[in-house]
């Protein structure tokens, strides 16, 4: 018992810093947007470490889902919506990663992000998100 509570805290942590993480990165990017300039390299140093926090956050709702699919319900055999929500957490991770990587990557050439790249990752983040959402509230539901 007290193996699943702790997992569902980390879970509910990594959770609630993966969307600030989001949120205060699709801030930044709509504001940069709207102004038509590029983040100044305070900006584009912010964005990185909310990437790479976004970045662990996701890592960690993986290995705490895992451990909570495995105690609670032995495997990860929980049905049709419980896919559908790895599905869009599979799409989370890789939105995630890429970003974090093309953040490391223009950092290093002295560039600002593309934001042809951000906008195509924050679309993939928000559809993969309503899949997580709606996987699993549906998967939690009972009648």
């Amino acid at each position: 018992m007290s193996l699943i509570v702790i997992m569902k805290f980390f879970h509910y942590f990594a959770l609630f810093l993966a969307g600030g993480g989001g949120i205060a990165g699709g801030v930044l990017a709509a504001a940069h947007k709207r102004a038509e300039v590029p983040p100044a390299p305070p900006v584009q140093a912010a964005s990185m470490i909310l990437a790479r926090l976004s970045l662990v956050a996701i890592v960690t709702l993986w290995v705490t889902g895992f451990v909570l699919a495995y105690a609670i319900y032995g495997g990860m055999d929980i049905g049709w919506a419980f896919h559908m929500k790895l599905l869009g957490a599979t799409g989370l991770l890789a939105s995630i990663g890429y970003v974090n990587y093309h953040l490391s990557a223009r950092g290093k050439q002295g560039l600002p992000p593309s934001m042809q790249v951000i906008k195509m990752a924050t679309m993939i983040g928000r559809g993969s998100l309503v899949l997580v959402l709606a996987g699993i509230a549906i998967a939690t539901t009972t009648v």
